[in-house]
């Protein structure tokens, strides 16, 4: 396989992509595991699109560009995870020949190959969650391009242009999908003046155009009165946790042993490398250096799952890459890559389902299970206190109070003021048909709002109808 991709020509994207098909086919028959956060991304979407206002009244984490990815998915196929998931599949696609193209372009490897390619499409299957429609996966597309346009100048012989100003963009677009990537200015800024004799004018312009999508953004939101929401709820709203849970770390460990193993050793091969000239050494160090930043980018997100590790596919993917490339002989690494593409597969079928006996449960703690609710709840629109979400479903949410981490801010502060307005507010504009109340916050909410305590009955401990 390794030879076959060792040559460059059409049929090896043909291949690429016949590879991601076939990859795909081994769920056919059964779906990937749905999962939490996957289905607010979808209720996003579906919210936006019935009128309600993001931030000031869907309250969620997600990315402003993001949101809009998800709101334009909801118009035209609801909450189909058929296509969220088919839509990634085209992204991965995308962004395996654009990796490809970099590496070719810039002459990363001595010589032009689809390797690095084929070990990236690998490795962003090496957890079943990299195959959804995330955020990070959305915002992967402009880090590669600010990779890109870092290395053309690092490239350049008569010194860093003006264009430099690209590499800042694509990082503000980036993080208008991702709020964790504006880590990655700080990676732009610092090695362009590593390994380029950029100026300060220079510097300030990387800036510029890293704040430019951004300012943008916000102008749309303080022209529609929204600005406060935009910076309170999502721009400035950083996770200061460092909540690592013993699953979490099973399920990345799981997932990124073997190819940070095999890219530990392709680092030491590659840095050995005799035949690189100056641009590709500081080039292949350019890239341990996003390796590191990408690391950091995934500790200030907060949500420790392997999709939030994205940025780390391109590093690795390029240095597994140069640990097969600067293989000595033939049969051994046609072998080793086997035994990493068997394993890493496997790695990642088990953590979704199970096969061949073996079932890892990956994830498991952010799957969505069936709801259990009683007959005469279901097809209501209902909202739900708490994390689990699982209800939503089936059945229609009420209210935009999608992330609990924000919503609990008004519903465990129920003597102020503002919350039981903010309370009322979204009760008023959306009222649900069932309350499910699994953190027990509603008695206190009712008491303060006799009005909306009103318009309820207690059918049972915990939940609360409609009149």
């Amino acid at each position: 396989m390794l030879t076959f991709f060792r040559i460059n020509s059409i049929f090896q994207v043909i291949t690429l992509l016949a590879l991601l098909l076939g990859l795909k086919m081994i769920y056919i028959g059964s779906k990937l595991p749905l999962l939490t956060y996957e289905l607010e991304w979808m209720l996003i979407g579906e919210k936006q699109n019935e009128g309600l206002k993001l931030y000031s009244e869907i309250l969620t984490q997600v990315g402003p560009l993001s949101s809009f990815v998800y709101r334009t998915i909801d118009l035209w196929a609801g909450k189909s995870q058929f296509i969220y998931e088919t839509i990634a599949s085209i992204l991965i696609f995308i962004q395996t020949l654009y990796f490809v193209f970099i590496t070719n372009r810039r002459n990363l490897f001595n010589e032009k190959n689809y390797i690095a390619g084929l070990i990236f499409l690998v490795l962003i299957n090496a957890s079943f969650d990299f195959l959804k429609l995330s955020p990070a996966l959305l915002a992967n597309t402009f880090v590669l391009m600010a990779l890109n346009s870092t290395l053309r100048q690092i490239e350049k012989r008569e010194g860093v242009g003006d264009d430099v100003f690209e590499a800042g963009l694509f990082l503000g677009i980036a993080t208008l999908f991702h709020l964790p990537s504006f880590i990655l200015l700080a990676w732009a800024v610092l090695v362009l003046f590593l390994y380029t004799s950029v100026n300060l004018r220079q510097t300030f312009m990387v800036i510029l155009g890293f704040i430019m999508p951004i300012f943008f953004v916000y102008l749309y939101f303080y022209f529609n009165d929204q600005a406060e929401y935009f910076n309170d709820v999502w721009l400035f709203h950083l996770s200061y946790s460092f909540d690592f849970t013993l699953l979490s770390l099973r399920d990345i460990l799981g997932s990124f042993v073997l190819p940070m193993a095999v890219g530990f050793f392709g680092i030491i091969r590659v840095l050995r490398g005799q035949r690189y000239n100056s641009f590709q050494n500081r080039s292949h160090q350019l890239i341990i250096v996003t390796a590191i930043f990408s690391l950091i980018s995934f500790f200030v997100s907060g949500q420790y799952t392997p999709s939030n590790m994205i940025y780390m596919i391109a590093p690795l993917a390029f240095f597994c890459a140069g640990f097969f490339i600067h293989a000595k002989k033939m049969l051994i690494p046609e072998i080793l890559f086997l035994l990493f593409f068997i394993l890493t597969i496997f790695v990642s079928i088990t953590g979704a389902k199970p096969f061949l006996g073996i079932f890892q449960n990956g994830l498991a703690n952010f799957r969505v299970i069936e709801s259990n609710l009683k007959p005469q709840y279901q097809g209501k629109r209902i909202f739900v206190t708490g994390q689990h979400i699982d209800a939503y479903k089936t059945n229609a949410m009420a209210t935009g109070y999608l992330s609990w981490s924000l919503a609990k801010k008004d519903f465990e502060n129920p003597n102020n003021y503002l919350s039981l307005s903010n309370i009322y507010n979204n009760f008023k504009k959306d009222m649900p048909e069932v309350i499910i109340d699994r953190e027990n916050v509603i008695p206190a909410i009712f008491k303060n709002i006799p009005e909306l305590r009103a318009k309820y009955k207690t059918a049972e401990k915990g939940i609360y109808v409609l009149i």
